[in-house]
């Protein structure tokens, strides 16, 4: 091809195999043509490779600028959260009104971070709006979110303590987070929808378990302290007095409140009395009604509380003492078995001093369904008389269970049968992720409520 082309521009054909002949004028002109197309089309496609190639480096470069810009954009978030986190964890606490930091510098480029609070009902309840601009060589990337206080509703199931008679085993099947702050130990096959975490350098398993964990397991993670006792009590008893329902002390050691919700049907209102010491004597008093409308969204009880009945509304029960389910403790739009349905507005914090126990009685004796966050300060979430009397059905949690120490339930055979007590069906309240009953106890964090990335300008 290179010989005919050269023979071409002297003015010479290929006259057969190894034979060239002068061309003739009018040939002469048409070969001349031919050639000038060619080297035409040649520079042409030259040239478009070329800008092909400057636009792809182009774009590779702006998507690599802007990858970094959107991860500037993340730094300012975290710096964000991470500065709110301290004010909060401040004595006394800080709730700053707003604020910003402009021009932080971090690799090729640099962020700017502006924050405000939303208000609420106290600087202690806020939430905040959160804009973070991330700029690396004039390309941007813009993130909304909106943080929150995080609380230990986020929890399915949290322990501070563990103990050596206490095992996740086959039947359990625990589709939220779970957080010990010591070993969590296994005997079966138990399955973890959700991430499992703990303080320990590793879990402890008999030889013949196979536990599922769908979201991994982290080990050696970082301590999450549990509220001191004292200081709740002290906010929450101050919540109640400010807006909330406060149940004053009682005489007797055997003194409690009975709370009923929705007592014959009222619903929206919680019913309550007194069983207190008078003399030799205990005696109840009369049943008071409230309607929860009135309220902050909070009682404090200063004596062990009696549970039972259903909620309408969004509410926390705190006690002095222990916190005893009489009877199922379900959401008004729910479905027994199944938890709250889709669109559900209730949500119940119980926070008790001393343990939250699922009583022995009549009415649990065939199954016991929780709707609510639990937090049991002194010791833990446990069933009355776990080792005694026949299998009682299911226990039938829906939210979250925080606890000093793992408490008892039910007593287990070597094969995973109970023999006494419940079988656990514990399942988490995806709302809490991103909400929680009112005055619901913190784990010291903020939390990202929202999130939302604002797509550049084409």
């Amino acid at each position: 091809m290179k010989n005919i082309f050269v023979a071409a521009l002297l003015g010479f054909k290929q006259d057969g195999p190894g034979r060239l002949r002068r061309i003739s004028r009018g040939e002469r002109g048409a070969s001349l043509i031919a050639v000038m197309a060619l080297t035409t089309a040649v520079l042409l496609i030259g040239t478009a490779l070329f800008i092909f190639g400057t636009a792809e480096h182009d774009l590779v470069t702006y998507q690599a600028e802007e990858a970094k810009a959107f991860y500037l954009a993340e730094a300012g978030i975290q710096r964000t959260k991470a500065y709110l986190t301290a004010k909060m964890n401040h004595t006394p606490p800080q709730y700053p009104a707003n604020g910003s930091f402009t021009g932080e510098g971090l690799g090729d480029g640099e962020y700017a971070t502006t924050f405000v609070s939303t208000g609420g009902s106290s600087p202690a309840l806020t939430e905040y709006d959160v804009v973070s601009v991330g700029e690396v060589n004039g390309v941007k990337s813009e993130i909304h979110v909106t943080i929150g206080k995080e609380t230990f509703a986020k929890y399915l199931w949290f322990t501070n303590q563990s103990n050596a008679f206490r095992c996740f085993t086959t039947n359990d099947r625990l589709d939220g987070q779970v957080h010990s702050n010591s070993w969590i130990r296994i005997n079966g096959d138990p399955w973890f929808g959700d991430t499992v975490t703990t303080t320990k350098d590793g879990i402890l398993m008999f030889p013949w378990s196979e536990p599922t964990f769908e979201k991994g397991y982290e080990i050696g993670v970082d301590r999450i302290p549990v509220p001191n006792r004292n200081k709740l009590r002290t906010e929450l008893r101050s919540g109640a007095q400010s807006g909330g329902l406060l149940l004053g002390n009682l005489s007797g050691t055997k003194a409690r409140y009975e709370i009923i919700l929705a007592r014959n049907g009222a619903d929206g209102f919680l019913s309550y009395r007194s069983y207190t010491k008078h003399g030799h004597h205990y005696v109840y008093s009369g049943w008071s009604d409230v309607n929860l409308a009135t309220l902050n969204g909070l009682v404090w009880a200063e004596e062990t509380v009696w549970l039972e009945g259903t909620l309408d509304g969004r509410l926390t029960i705190g006690s002095e003492g222990d916190i005893c389910i009489r009877d199922d403790v379900i959401y008004l739009d729910s479905t027994p078995g199944s938890g709250p349905n889709a669109n559900c507005d209730d949500m119940l914090g119980l926070v008790a001093r001393g343990n939250i126990i699922v009583s022995r009685t009549a009415a649990n004796n065939n199954d016991c369904e929780i709707h609510a966050a639990m937090i049991a300060l002194q010791s833990s979430f446990e069933v009355e008389d776990p080792l005694l009397g026949s299998p009682r059905g299911d226990l039938i949690v829906y939210g979250s269970i925080t606890q000093r120490s793992w408490g008892r339930v039910c007593m287990f055979e070597v094969a995973g049968w109970i023999i006494h007590g419940y079988s656990r069906e514990y399942h988490y309240d995806p709302r809490m992720k991103s909400e929680a009953p009112p005055f619901y106890p913190q784990t010291g964090s903020y939390l990202i409520t929202s999130w939302i990335e604002v797509p550049p300008p084409a």
